[in-house]
Order: C-alpha cells, then sequence, then structure tokens
C-alpha cells in the first residue's frame, strides 16, 4: 500500500539529473527504480541502481533514496532531519552496522520535498505483513537460526545503547530531551495523541497516559542513551540471521534504553500472538532476552514491565493516527483507529 505514486521513468530522469547537476557526477544512468508498495507515511523509499563515471572507468551502484513525507504524515513533528543526523552519525562511528548516507538534499524543487540517497543494503528483513511468525524466511528457519536471528538483533540494540552519546555530536535539535526524559516521552506523545485524536478522544489511551504518570519509574542510574525508537525485527537487515543493518530511526531520542528494550519485546508479542499466531521456537522468553541485554549492557532491566505497557501506549498513539489515515483512504472502518490488535494489547498489559 503506497500513499505516493511516482512514475518510474519520470522518477529515473529526475535521479540522473540530480546526480549529475548536483552531485557532479558524469556519465550517470539510472535504472531498476523500485518503489515499495508500503511506502510513502513515514517516509517514501525509492530503491534504483545508478552508474556513474569513475577514475577507473563506469562503476555500478545500488542505492535508496528516502523521501521526507509531504502528506498522510504518521508523526506530528518533523522526523526526517533526525532520521538524517543520527543515521550519519551512527554510519560514521562505525560500531551500529549501518548503511552508508552519500548526500542530502534539501532543496524541494526536485521531489516536492528534501530527500537523501544513501547504500542499498541486501539482505533479508522480517516481514510485518504477513507476520513473520506466520510465514517467510524466519518462519521457515530452525529454531536455531531463529534465536541466532533474536540475538543478534538484541546485540545490534545493546550496541547503541553502549555509544557515547556525546561523542557521536548530534545536533542539540535532533534528539532533544529535557531533564527527565520520561517525562519528555510522556509530555511528547500526549502531544501526539491530542493531534492524532483530531476532536475524538481515545479513552483507553488516556487510561494509560494516566497510568504511566502516575506509576512513573526513576531515570537510570547510568544516565540515558542514545534510543532507536522503534526497535522492531522488521527495521532490521539480516544476512545468515546476523544484522548487517539497522532502519528507521524516525522515533530516536535521548531515553531510557529501556524504551527500546520495551518496545521490542511488545512488538513481537502483540504482532505474533496479538495477531493469533505463536511465537517462533527459536525466540528466548521476554525474562531471558531482559537478562541477555542486561549482560550486553551493564544496565538493570527491573523497569521493563513499566517500559511494556509504555510501549503499548506509544504504540496505539501511532496506530490511532495510522488508523485514520488508512480510514481517510478507504482501506479500514472508521472504528480501527480505536480498536485494533494494538489498542487491544494495551488493554491487556493495562
Amino acid at each position: 500500500m503506497s500513499a505516493i505514486a511516482r512514475d518510474p521513468v519520470t522518477t529515473a530522469a529526475t535521479l540522473e539529473r540530480w546526480l549529475h547537476q548536483v552531485a557532479g557526477l558524469d556519465e550517470v544512468s539510472v535504472t531498476n527504480v523500485a518503489i515499495p508498495g508500503a511506502t510513502g507515511w513515514s517516509n517514501e523509499t525509492i530503491l534504483f541502481d545508478a552508474t556513474w563515471r569513475g577514475d577507473d572507468g563506469p562503476r555500478a551502484h545500488e542505492l535508496v533514496a528516502r523521501i521526507a513525507p509531504t502528506a498522510h504524515t504518521v508523526f506530528p513533528d518533523r522526523t526526517f532531519a533526525t532520521q538524517y543526523e543520527v543515521m550519519r552519525a551512527l554510519a560514521g562511528h562505525g560500531q551500529v552496522p549501518m548503511a552508508t548516507i552519500h548526500w542530502l538534499e534539501r532543496s524541494k524543487e526536485w521531489f516536492d520535498s528534501e530527500f537523501w540517497i544513501m547504500d542499498r543494503i541486501r539482505g533479508d528483513v522480517p516481514s510485518d505483513n504477513p507476520p513473520y511468525a506466520g510465514s517467510g524466511w524466519l518462519h521457515d528457519a530452525s529454531p536455531s537460526d531463529q534465536a541466532r536471528a533474536w540475538w543478534s538483533g538484541v546485540e545490534a540494540m545493546a550496541t547503541i545503547h553502549r555509544l557515547d552519546v556525546d561523542r557521536l555530536a548530534l545536533a542539540s535539535t535532533t534528539v532533544a530531551t529535557g531533564p527527565d526524559p520520561l517525562v519528555s516521552q510522556l509530555d511528547h506523545y500526549e502531544r501526539f495523541l491530542t493531534w492524532a485524536e483530531d476532536g475524538r478522544p481515545h479513552p483507553l489511551a488516556r487510561r494509560a497516559l494516566s497510568w504511566l504518570r502516575t506509576h512513573a519509574v526513576d531515570p537510570p542510574e547510568a544516565g540515558p542513551c542514545l534510543s532507536w525508537g522503534d526497535s522492531r525485527l522488521a527495521n532490521l537487515i539480516y544476512r545468515d540471521f546476523e544484522v548487517v543493518a539497522v532502519l528507521d530511526w524516525e522515533m530516536a531520542s535521548i531515553a531510557d534504553p529501556l524504551l527500546d528494550l520495551g518496545w521490542w519485546i511488545f512488538s513481537d508479542e502483540a504482532l505474533t500472538r496479538g495477531a493469533g499466531l505463536e511465537r517462533l521456537p527459536g525466540f528466548p522468553t521476554s525474562a531471558e532476552t531482559a537478562a541477555g541485554w542486561s549482560e550486553l549492557t551493564r544496565r538493570p532491566a527491573d523497569a521493563l514491565p513499566y517500559y511494556e505497557v509504555l510501549a503499548a501506549f506509544r504504540f496505539t498513539v501511532i496506530m490511532l493516527r495510522m488508523g485514520k489515515l488508512l480510514h481517510d483512504i478507504g482501506l479500514v472502518e472508521d472504528d480501527f483507529a480505536y480498536d485494533n490488535l494494538i489498542s487491544q494489547a494495551l488493554a491487556d498489559k493495562l
């Protein structure tokens, strides 16, 4: 499902002109333009091959263009710059497996929005639709390989949490937070909820927000760190069951790293058991995952149950917005925004 329709021939011609006129490349040819079906919501994605003349003759490159959304936006704030700054910093740091970003274009004259171009990483991505727990390469793998994929994802996440945020030199506006990162998260998602409600309250989400404020946990003794934000299996590229790239940073922030661990565990449970499927047999339990993450980060996970509720609340707010967008284009009924497998999982958590 795509919120944006682009002609591949026109898109190829635009990319060729930009690579020549702006990037300064010669003898540019763009081919094999593909726009994945599930694109255009948080970012529009264009896959393409490009050839240009280098010092040693023509060379082929597999690339991705990510274009900032202009309509049907999921998030109330501009997250495109956040993604770019975080990905650029992490790719330069070298510890987290990332795609290299080559260029950023802030002008809107080319695609009616800003965009960046980065390397395309070949590999396997666990699918959300159909769910990876029901079919696909991860479902068909042996339990030992499923466990390898799970733990490789946890290790990638823990690597993010071990980074020295100050050394990343992120722009002050990129992942801004207040004195208490948890309060900042709750304040941000309350604003998001109000915007997504658009005059029609979401009683369950409001009740969850009240619970989260009443039962707020203390800040981590080791201090906050960089949070990936959308820490899910579907945002990882695998090769031989090992992570080769971490994707989708539009929800990145400075926070308690349990924000990511809670999202990781909740998302897997909600998108498998919540969809009437069994978790993959090779996946460890949430307690085993928390213990493994704690060993990797040297941080306690005592407050994880709280952060699983917070994950359910955050995901419910996002689904509220997504449900309204899907309803606007005629794909779901009006009540879907307020009653879906994520909100049902939130009700169970409460």
